[in-house]
This record gives structure tokens, sequence and C-alpha cells, in this order.
């Protein structure tokens, strides 16, 4: 009778209403609000399973405008509609916020997340269970909130997170910055830590220049790419010339905001660093290469916003790309480790497809994933862990056949563009 109730008001109400950007198809009722700086949406089915996926987003550009994650950014949105419109459309019920700030806002996207809860309790009652899910950098605050807030979740669901810690994931960025100006200076004003103002989309000049530098020497693409402390993923040119586009990318664009959160203080530094190549260390890179100090506020700062500790005390299901730009797969062997050190290995599952590009999963294979969490977490059936490309292929042949098409429509405007500027071009 509520769900019948809730109906016609909705559908009296869409009726006067212009539709949005953020209307759903499957939401029998949608709420839209402000909270602590924050917006929020949150999205009832119309016959509900009881259950209420709370999302957490990835990184934003700190330079970008607050904004809800079904709306931007505009390669990622498309995204996260189908994924909420899948979910709702085996009755759950779905809630996520803008957060109040853009950048490496893990403090303020815990806090915001986790308030979702409360907000969705007050307009609806009390779900009879609570999941929390996050992607990218969303992954990471969804582990935080997982590790300290286990009683307010029954399961957690990570979607290719920097799990082995914020400085984990800095000093991969970090890596690729100095490496490539190692091999390539002159052509990124300033250094890893002293990032000028620039733009950086695809028809920008630094974006330009660094394609352009790349692509006149490939060479030292491979070379930087082959360092032990970065192995940047790639199996084509093209994805060789994204990877390192990619990763400097989020130096460009997060460093001044990562320091203004630190007080100035950098969690990046190399000195002392030996770089390698299977293993064996490179004279020639380590005598050029630049030397940056890593500062004690900029390393608490990290691990406070936020280093895993592995105190599970609830399922946590990570799914991965192996080949990953932006977030490397060996975060997840470096949780592993975290988590067996902390004698909690029972409530870790870890999953993989093996695949090129940042998260490069479908919707329907996320819900997929979250039907495994929801039996384990509620009958007690622990997913395997491990490779399941496979596996998706087999239970979702419709999502995954159509998998090239739907990465292709999916592509950014940038990385269509880099990956054209690659085209033809062979490996040395």
């Amino acid at each position: 009778m509520r769900n019948l109730v809730m109906a016609l008001m909705t559908l009296t109400l869409l009726a006067a209403v212009p539709v949005q950007a953020a209307d759903s198809s499957f939401a029998v009722v949608t709420q839209h609000g402000v909270s602590n700086g924050a917006q929020y949406a949150m999205f009832l089915p119309a016959v509900w399973n009881g259950r209420l996926i709370v999302y957490a987003h990835g990184f934003i550009d700190p330079a970008a405008p607050i904004a809800l994650p079904d709306v931007a950014p505009a390669d990622v949105a498309p995204w996260v509609v189908q994924l909420r419109e899948t979910l709702l459309s085996q009755g759950y019920a779905v809630a996520y916020s803008s957060y109040a700030q853009n950048g490496w806002a893990v403090q303020d996207g815990a806090a915001r997340t986790h308030e979702l809860r409360d907000l969705f309790i007050q307009s609806f009652g009390p779900p009879t269970q609570v999941y929390v899910m996050g992607r990218s950098l969303g992954a990471l605050i969804t582990v935080d909130l997982a590790e300290n807030f286990p009683s307010a979740y029954q399961g957690a669901l990570s979607l290719c997170g920097p799990l082995g810690g914020g400085r984990t994931e800095t000093d991969y960025i970090g890596n690729v910055r100095v490496l490539f100006d190692d091999y390539y200076p002159g052509v990124i004003p300033g250094d890893v830590l002293h990032v000028p103002d620039m733009e950086y989309s695809a028809s920008s000049p630094i974006v330009k220049a660094i394609v352009a530098a790349i692509l006149a020497n490939p060479q030292r693409a491979v070379a930087l790419a082959a360092v032990d402390q970065v192995k940047v993923p790639y199996t084509t040119p093209s994805q060789l010339l994204l990877s390192i586009v990619r990763a400097i990318g989020y130096n460009i664009r997060g460093t001044n905001d990562l320091l203004a959160r630190s007080g100035g203080q950098s969690p990046f530094g190399n000195l002392g660093l030996s770089y390698t190549r299977l293993g064996v260390p490179d004279p020639f890179l380590n005598a050029g290469v630049g030397r940056f100090a890593a500062q004690a506020g900029g390393i608490a700062y990290l691990n406070s916003y936020y280093q895993t500790r592995g105190s599970l005390a609830i399922p946590l299901l990570t799914l991965h790309t192996t080949m990953d730009p932006d977030v490397p797969f060996f975060h997840e062997a470096a949780y592993a480790k975290i988590v067996a050190a902390a004698r909690t290995s029972r409530w870790l599952a870890q999953q993989s497809v093996q695949r090129y590009g940042h998260c490069n999963v479908t919707p329907a294979e996320v819900a997929f994933t979250l039907s495994q969490l929801v039996n384990w977490a509620e009958n007690g059936v622990k997913p395997m862990t491990g490779d399941v490309t496979v596996g998706l292929a087999a239970a979702l042949p419709d999502s995954t056949a159509s998998y090239a098409t739907t990465t292709a429509a999916s592509e950014s405007a940038f990385d269509e563009a880099i990956l054209s500027a690659a085209a033809g071009v062979p490996l040395p």
C-alpha cells in the first residue's frame, strides 16, 4: 500500500515537473537536497527489496563545479546513471552525494557518504540492509567507511580503488612525473611539486606538447614504462601514450589541491629510492632523475585520509581491471598484505578483470558483483577471489559481448583524442 501511494504521488508530480538530468525511469520516488554543503540524491524503486546502496564517486578536478555524479564529469556520469538504473530495476534503493569538495576529498567524501544512510532513513524509514559502494577514489572512501563504521553497513564493494593507501597512489603519480621529466626534460613547466596552473584537456598546449614529445621519441616512453616503481600498463602504443598522459594529468590537476590540504607539505618523496628494471638498478636513471623529499605533514595527512588498515569486520569485495592506468592493479596486492597483517582476510574477497582502462567494467558487471557481495553478507557464501573475466562473460553474455562497443561509446573526448594521436605508431 505504501509503495502504491508513493507511486501515485510521484506520477502526479512528474506530470507537473520538467524532466531533469537526474530523473530515473525506475524510481517511484526521487529526492534531492543539500546537506553540509553537498548535494545529494536518493532514489526509491517501485518494488523495494529493503536494501540501500550508498555510492561514493571518484576524483573530480578541483577546478570543476560541485555536481552530483550522475551529472558530472561528462565521461563518467552516463556510467553512473546506467549503474543506478540497473540497481533500481533490481529493487535496490540508491543514494549518492556530490561531496562538498572536489579533488582529494577523502575526508569530506567519507563524511558526506556516511550521512546518506541517516538522510535516507529520515525520508523513507530504515532499510533492512545498507551496502556501501565506491569507484576509484570513492572506493578508498568505501574502505575507509567499512574499516571505521562496520556497524553501519552489511558489506562494501570497492571498484578499482587505491586501497594500498593514499601515499601508494601519490607515489605512483609522482614517480611517473619525475621519470617523464627525466626522459623528456623541459616539456612540462615546473616539477612534480611545483605545478603552475595549466589547462589539461586534449586540445590544451601542455597535453599536445606531452603527446608530441612521446610520439617523437617513443623509445623513451617504453623505457619509462618498464621502470619497476611504476610498471605503466599497456599492450599497444596507444595504451602506452594514454597511460602516461593520464597519470601526468593527475599530477597537474591534483598536486596543488593536495598540498593545500596538507599545509603545503608534500607526501611524495624519492630520496634514497633506487629505480630498477627487473629488479636491477638503472645507474643512469638514478644519477639523473630529480630528487624530492617527502615531508612529515604530507605523510601524516595521507595517513589520515587515508591509509587503509585492514581492520575489517564486514564483507569487503573488490573488483579491479588488471591494466588500470590511473589506479594500478598493484593496489590490490598491497591491500591483501595489509588485511593479512591485520588477520582479517576472512572478510576480504578480491576479483579482477583482464582489461585495459580505469575501472573499465560495465554497470551490469558491477550489479552482478554486488549480488555476490549481498549473498556473502546475508547467506555466508563468500565469492571466489581471482580472475573473473570468464565468469562474467558466462554470467552476462550480452553485457560482455557488447563490451567493446560500450567502451568505445563511453570513452571521453580526451581519451579518444589521445588514442587517435597514437594510431599507426609502432612500438620500438
